[in-house]
């Protein structure tokens, strides 16, 4: 069976050998990855299957699955490698099944409400309170561009 490989492969592999008795791969200088390429899959799946999961909880579910133990920050270094970002969500999440059942309980309780007993209540947007998150805005992973 031929290859085909250039000259200059021959001699570099000739060259390596007689320096170092071997023909593979030298140490490279620099910080090992942290991660393999099976657990940035899994980050990027997991991202994308629940785009509303933060870093921390990334790194938790990574670390519960697979044994590996990362950084917050590697988890987002990989998910920007794989051109994906924290951003706004385009629009606010569905009702969960739970708010659907209670809502028209709700309503029919409060129903025959007078006046003056509405006018005890402080209406607020209940998205604007948000005690797990500094800024109060969830993000959710998106590629650029996306909605």
């Amino acid at each position: 069976m031929l290859f085909t490989v250039s000259q200059s492969v021959i001699r570099r592999l000739q060259q390596r050998y007689r320096e170092t008795g071997r023909v593979t791969e030298r140490h490279r200088s620099g910080c090992p990855l942290a991660t393999f390429h099976t657990d940035e899959r899994f980050i990027v799946n997991g991202a994308l299957r629940n785009r509303m999961m933060n870093a921390t909880q990334l790194q938790a579910h990574l670390r519960e699955v697979r044994g590996t133990h990362v950084s917050r920050q590697t988890i987002r270094k990989r998910l920007h490698q794989r051109g994906l970002r924290a951003r706004r969500p385009a629009r606010v999440p569905d009702h969960t099944t739970r708010h659907k059942r209670h809502h028209p309980a709700w309503t029919r309780e409060h129903l025959s409400w007078t006046r003056d007993q509405w006018a005890s209540v402080l209406f607020s947007h209940e998205s604007r309170f948000m005690l797990s998150r500094k800024n109060g805005r969830q993000r959710c992973w998106r590629c650029q561009g996306e909605r």
